[in-house]
């Protein structure tokens, strides 16, 4: 549903799969990162990931439990912006399950807030806490 909004630039990095984070008890999660180029504006862009998350089955649920799709904006270009949505996304630094994937995709990103490349703040961030173990998921597991 992504591609049929993109205008071009299409890069996406492997499926992963990893630990869940929040209450235990979660099954793992998988996590992608693509990029594209869009014409519009962010906030047309968030109400259609939106969109898609109910077209393909999201529920409602608590905050951290476990869902069906999860589609997060983390950046619009260089934008920077508060409210809704916010950019870039307040957690995209603080999280490695979404650094690794954007580092196959966008390594020298620079992330318009901080100032540094996703690789660096992948690094900055795996020497503070354990690296997570991300598991490549195989197109014939799909």
């Amino acid at each position: 549903m992504l591609k049929r909004i993109a205008v071009g630039g299409w890069k996406e990095s492997p499926i992963y799969e990893t630990p869940p984070v929040g209450p235990v008890g979660q099954g793992p999660y998988f996590n992608q990162v693509v990029s594209f180029w869009y014409t519009r504006g962010k906030d047309h862009l968030l109400n259609y990931l939106k969109g898609t998350e109910l077209f393909l089955g999201r529920k409602p649920r608590g905050h951290w439990q476990s869902r069906e799709i999860d589609l997060d904006l983390l950046y619009h270009g260089e934008t920077i912006s508060k409210g809704r949505p916010t950019l870039p996304h307040p957690e995209t630094t603080k999280r490695q399950f979404v650094l690794v994937p954007l580092c196959d995709v966008a390594p020298e990103w620079i992330d318009p807030l901080v100032g540094r490349s996703v690789q660096e703040l992948l690094v900055e961030l795996q020497t503070t806490e354990s690296p997570l173990h991300f598991r490549k998921v195989e197109a014939n597991e799909l």
